[in-house]
């Protein structure tokens, strides 16, 4: 369905970011800019350098992925307001690695597993990356958005004004009101106490879906110029219903939905993917539970492989 799911965002290694850090020293160097950056020292390649820490490089293109990867509200701020900070961010990480290669903690077997687990992370991603600029071309996507509205029949709206009361007397008599000849949207303005009475009680085109059950019956009960027989209450109070017009809703356009076919379309391909390497891969699964209520160490022995 082309509701309203969570938008996806295209896949992407989020690297954490240590926000206390970068915002102080965004603050400190927030005067600065890239005009009154030193000169890039060299290259690596054609990707010019902006700092060296101890020897070692940081790139241009390092303080772009970094900022790529700002979360909000950051990353609405201008990159080149950002760079000072994005680099002593940069810097600091590159002093605390080099900390950590020299206490030769990427030999401790606890840190050799994380890192391990960070390659794969990291190899998984970049595989299914790929796998979706090839499946998820613009002209693909925009061929299943036709599909999914092919398959989706319009649905039926109506533009309706109500006339919203505490009590059922004072909806009755607005409605007795109409039934003299006073036009409804000066019955509302004068009578209604919720927010659309400025205008009339204006409700707009909506579809059945979007209003409570009740109110939802019996506007869609009525044809264009009919007003509610009696009163009809809701947990909002007490309505007296107007409908204006009736029309099928227009589709989505492909623009609006776009995210939400993106969405659809990525996990089938990774579905896709993941099954299609299951078939040429060799899968042993072994019987074994932990005890209840605990979370112990495998050995190696405690597993053996399901007999066929």
């Amino acid at each position: 369905m082309l509701g309203s799911p969570e938008q996806l965002r295209e896949p992407s290694v989020i690297h954490p970011i240590r926000s206390i850090l970068l915002a102080a020293a965004i603050a400190a160097t927030s005067q600065l800019s890239i005009a009154h950056a030193q000169p890039a020292n060299k290259a690596v390649g054609n990707d010019p350098v902006v700092a060296r820490v101890n020897g070692q490089p940081i790139t241009r293109s390092a303080v772009i992925d970094f900022y790529n990867q700002l979360p909000a509200p950051m990353n609405q701020i201008p990159l080149e307001q950002l760079v000072p900070g994005i680099i002593n961010e940069l810097t600091a990480r590159k002093l605390l690695g080099e900390a950590a290669e020299k206490a030769k903690l990427a030999d401790d077997p606890a840190v050799k597993s994380q890192l391990q687990a960070a390659r794969e992370q990291v190899l998984q991603q970049a595989y299914l990356d790929r796998q979706m600029k090839t499946a998820l071309t613009e002209p693909k996507l925009k061929a299943r958005y036709e599909e999914l509205i092919k398959a989706q029949p319009p649905q039926e709206e109506v533009h309706a004004r109500h006339i919203l009361t505490a009590t059922e007397a004072d909806a009755q008599a607005a409605l007795d009101e109409v039934k003299k000849g006073v036009d409804f949207t000066e019955v509302s303005k004068k009578r209604s106490i919720g927010p659309t009475a400025t205008t009339g009680g204006d409700l707009g085109f909506f579809t059945k879906d979007k209003m409570v059950p009740e109110f939802a019956e019996a506007a869609f009960a009525l044809q264009p110029g009919q007003v509610s027989e009696k009163p009809v209450k809701s947990q909002f109070g007490w309505h007296v219903i107007k409908v204006e017009a009736r029309r099928k809703a227009e589709p989505p356009r492909f623009e609006d939905v776009r995210e939400q076919v993106y969405e659809i379309m990525s996990n089938e391909v990774v579905e896709q993917t993941v099954e299609e390497l299951r078939k040429s891969a060799k899968i042993e699964k072994y019987d074994w539970q932990p005890p209840a209520g605990q979370l112990p160490t495998i050995a190696p022995a405690e597993a053996a492989p399901k007999k066929k």
